[in-house]
């Protein structure tokens, strides 16, 4: 991704490397919504109304298929200074977000139930139940956030000085000391 092996890329062209990853994963991992395992029938009746439960259920499988992907190359992969395995955790922890909050907006819009969010945590209230649910798409983007400003902070090499190895002073062995 860079025309020179040793440079790094800034962090704004990381930031847009990391959404376009996201995008790439979504449109890999989409077709997976199709063969999401469903309990229930697909449409649903209820008070003389039908729901559809294939969407949702299918959005919340490949979101899950997203957050897996994140867990596991974060495991293997956090502290590499790998260009293409950052990018890995950090497209899968976007692509997470965006199918965790958009599988939130379909129910909304299937059910209407109420939604309230909490820190880490989203109440939903609907036909006189309440349920808490816990957020994992604000952990996953604080952890994003967190690499984002771990990486802008990071120290870069001065221009120009990228092939100037430093002179070892230091007493050698053998020698006058």
């Amino acid at each position: 991704m860079t025309s020179e092996p040793g440079k790094e890329i800034n962090a704004k062209t990381y930031i847009l490397y990391s959404i376009g990853g996201a995008i790439a994963l979504i449109l890999i991992t989409f077709p997976f919504g199709g063969v999401a395992p469903l309990d229930e029938p697909k449409v649903y009746a209820s008070d003389g109304a039908y729901y559809n439960l294939g969407v949702p259920v299918g959005i919340s499988f490949i979101a899950f298929i997203n957050l897996l992907i994140f867990i596991v190359s974060s495991i293997l992969f956090w502290g590499s200074k790998g260009l293409f395995k950052n990018l890995i955790i950090d497209s899968s922890a976007l692509s997470f977000v965006f199918l965790n909050y958009f599988n939130y907006y379909v129910l909304w819009l299937v059910w209407h139930p109420q939604i309230t969010v909490l820190p880490f945590l989203f109440l939903i209230k609907y036909n006189g139940a309440s349920a808490i649910q816990v957020d994992f798409g604000q952990m996953v983007l604080i952890a994003y956030i967190y690499r984002i400003i771990k990486r802008a902070r990071r120290p870069r090499p001065l221009s120009g000085l990228e092939s100037v190895k430093p002179v070892d002073e230091s007493p050698q062995p053998g020698g006058v000391q």
